[in-house]
């Protein structure tokens, strides 16, 4: 039973370090930074943004150009709320302090947090779904509990064998009494379907959140573009939520420090392109409406 036990537990361990995983992979390439200098590690600043929420970029003499994890011991700020002197560090034990005409700093979100923890919420209720429609499914079982006198005992465990080998006819003694021999537990209600629905549900809300592009849509005989627009609206915003402050940032960098970063989001919805802004908002969601014109 012990054993049992532990091995459940390492699976709801499992099921939650995978949706972990997977959530985080997803909110952290959601953007491409194009033209970034050599000496940054795009992986690395992406990371940093999504778990610190924040990351510094700053031109070292030697090394070039950096985007490091940053500390502000100091209150004393301008009137924007933007730190005068911080200090960044590496694990490799690197640690320099900047003034603030050294450095720009990149925010992961408008709000200037760590938006980790409600990943972590995410993930959690993904993989609680999950593993409650693995137990309900495993339930739907034949019984497995039955009730009989112990002089029955032999005789119960011989009809178990033959159900479970399929035997289309079961024969048993002439005295032997049915009624003495009960099944204690029945199969759990499938609820699975129920909890698919739900799953679902929580899914498309993380995708918003992270401002990734789905479509969660109530079934009818046509979905027009203009539908389609009005379903995405709250990832959108969700999305420039996001993009503002990496656009912001990549502006006062160039600017700063004479180079020509750009970033995009990674499906150009809505197109942070300046060209395709300029076509207009059709090309954004005409291919999801054609697919969707004959539901």
């Amino acid at each position: 039973m012990e054993r049992k036990l532990i091995n459940n537990q390492l699976t709801n361990l499992a099921t939650y370090n995978f949706y972990v995983n997977q959530c985080k992979a997803i909110a952290q390439n959601a953007f491409i930074f194009e033209d970034l200098p050599n000496t940054i590690n795009r992986r690395f600043l992406n990371k940093t943004l999504l778990h610190r929420g924040s990351i510094a970029f700053f031109k070292d003499e030697i090394l070039g150009f950096l985007c490091l994890p940053f500390e502000n011991k100091t209150v004393k700020k301008d009137v924007y709320d933007e730190p005068y002197q911080i200090t960044v560090r590496s694990n490799n034990g690197y640690k320099r302090n900047l003034t603030q005409d050294e450095f720009v700093i990149i925010y992961d979100n408008d709000l200037y947090i760590n938006i980790m923890p409600y990943i972590l919420q995410y993930a959690e209720r993904l993989a609680l779904c999950m593993r409650t429609c693995d137990i309900n499914i495993s339930q739907q079982k034949t019984n497995r509990f039955w009730k009989t006198k112990n002089e029955n005992l032999a005789s119960v465990k011989s009809l178990i064998n033959k159900i479970d080998t399929f035997q289309e006819l079961i024969i048993t003694y002439q005295d032997y009494d049915l009624d003495d021999t009960t099944a204690c537990v029945e199969p759990a209600p499938y609820v699975t379907d129920k909890i698919d629905l739900h799953y679902e549900k929580i899914w498309n809300e993380f995708l918003r959140f992270c401002g990734v592009a789905n479509l969660s849509y109530t079934k009818k005989e046509r979905n027009i573009s203009d539908e389609i627009n009005a379903m995405q609206g709250g990832t959108v915003i969700s999305r420039l939520n996001r993009y503002s402050p990496r656009e912001d940032a990549v502006k006062k960098i160039n600017e700063k420090f004479g180079v020509d970063i750009k970033v995009k989001y990674y499906d150009g919805l809505p197109s942070t392109d300046e060209k395709d802004n300029e076509e207009g908002s059709d090309n954004d969601f005409s291919d999801l409406s054609d697919e969707f014109d004959d539901v």
